[in-house]
C-alpha cells in the first residue's frame, strides 16, 4: 500500500483525490472511511483505490489495516486527535511511514481548554521515528461543505444582518480548501520535506471587514449589530445545544473571535511552494457557486 488517506470523503480530502487524479498517479490508495461514507465522488476518480472501513479513532481498526498493509505514506484528514491512537499502533506494528498530518492554528490560541490538547498532540508527532510534515490551516472555507464561513455566507444573504460580539477588530486569515490540498500534494511529492508548517490564507482583515467583504460580493449590505461578549457566549452555548451541527455559531468561535487568527506562511511558501488566493477571489468563488446551487439568492 502506497499511501492511506484519512478524511477522503470530506471536503479537503476528496480535493487531494481529484488532485492526484488530474497528475494520473499509478499509486495504490487505501482510503479510510466510516461504514456510512458517501463514496460516490471517489468512484468517479481514475485511481487505484481500496476502500479501508473503519474508524481512525479506534485502536481495533488500525490494527487490522496494519496487520494487512505496510504503507509508505499516511495523510491524515481527519482530526488531529486521533493521531496518538495512530502513532501507538504504528509503534506496535514496527511501521514507521512517512506521517502527513492536517493540525490547526488553534494550537496558539490563548483559551487553554481548546489549545492545551492540540499542544501535548504536536509533542508527541516531534517525537516520532519516521519522517513527517505537520500542516496547520488557519480556518478553512471556499465551499458549500466548509463549516464556518458558508453559513456565515447563508445567514447574512437570509437576514441582511450579522451579530458582532465584542469589538469585531480581530484580526482572521482564512485559508482556501483547495490551497489546502494543494499543499497536501506538495508535501506528498516532497518526502524530504519535514516539520510544521502554518497555512493561512492569502488576506488578513478584521471580522468586520470580512462582513462588508461578504455584503459587497452578495450585492447587498450587511448590517453589523454590536452587542456584548457575554451575550454572545451565552447566546451561542444554547443555540449550539438546541441545533447542534445546524447553529450558525459556536461557543468557541464567540471566544476565539476575540484573538488575532492571523499566521505568516512564509516557511510554506518556501518549501511547499504555497501562494494561497486572497480572501476576496476566493470568497467570490464560494457565493457563485453557492448561487449556482440555489443556496443563496441570485
Amino acid at each position: 500500500m502506497d499511501l492511506i488517506v484519512t478524511g477522503a470523503t470530506g471536503l479537503v480530502g476528496s480535493l487531494l483525490l481529484q488532485y492526484l487524479d488530474k497528475i494520473n498517479t499509478n499509486i495504490e490508495i487505501g482510503c479510510l472511511l466510516r461504514p456510512t461514507s458517501d463514496i460516490s465522488q471517489l468512484t468517479q476518480l481514475n485511481l487505484k483505490i481500496k476502500y479501508l472501513r473503519g474508524d481512525s479513532f479506534t485502536v481495533k481498526t488500525w490494527q487490522e489495516i496494519l496487520s494487512q498493509f505496510c504503507p509508505k505514506t499516511i495523510v491524515h484528514i481527519a482530526s488531529i486527535r486521533h493521531i496518538p491512537v495512530i502513532m501507538d499502533c504504528l509503534r506496535e506494528a514496527g511501521q514507521n511511514p512517512r506521517l502527513v498530518v492536517i493540525g490547526t492554528t488553534g494550537v496558539y490560541s490563548k483559551y487553554n481548554q481548546y489549545s492545551r490538547e492540540y499542544r501535548v498532540i504536536e509533542n508527541k508527532i516531534t517525537e516520532y521515528p519516521g519522517s513527517y510534515s505537520l500542516l496547520r490551516p488557519t480556518m478553512i472555507y471556499g465551499s458549500h461543505r466548509d463549516k464556518n464561513l458558508h453559513k456565515l455566507i447563508k445567514f447574512c444573504d437570509r437576514y441582511g444582518f450579522f451579530p458582532v460580539f465584542g469589538a469585531g477588530d480581530n484580526l482572521i486569515q482564512p485559508v482556501h480548501a483547495e490551497d489546502l490540498a494543494q499543499a497536501i500534494l506538495t508535501a506528498l511529492q516532497r518526502p524530504h520535506i519535514q516539520g510544521a508548517y502554518d497555512l493561512s490564507g492569502g488576506t488578513v482583515v478584521t471580522f468586520r471587514e470580512l462582513l462588508t467583504l461578504v455584503g459587497k460580493l452578495l450585492g447587498k449590505p450587511v448590517r453589523q449589530i454590536s452587542l456584548p461578549l457575554n451575550a454572545g457566549v451565552w447566546s451561542a452555548t444554547i443555540l449550539e445545544n438546541i441545533l447542534k451541527e445546524r447553529s450558525p455559531v459556536r461557543r468557541e468561535q464567540i471566544l476565539r473571535l476575540q484573538e488575532d487568527k492571523a499566521y505568516p506562511h512564509d516557511a510554506a511558501q518556501r518549501d511547499l511552494d504555497f501562494f494561497p488566493r486572497t480572501l476576496e477571489e476566493g470568497l467570490r468563488q464560494e457565493v457563485e457557486l453557492m448561487r449556482s446551487l440555489g443556496m443563496i439568492s441570485s
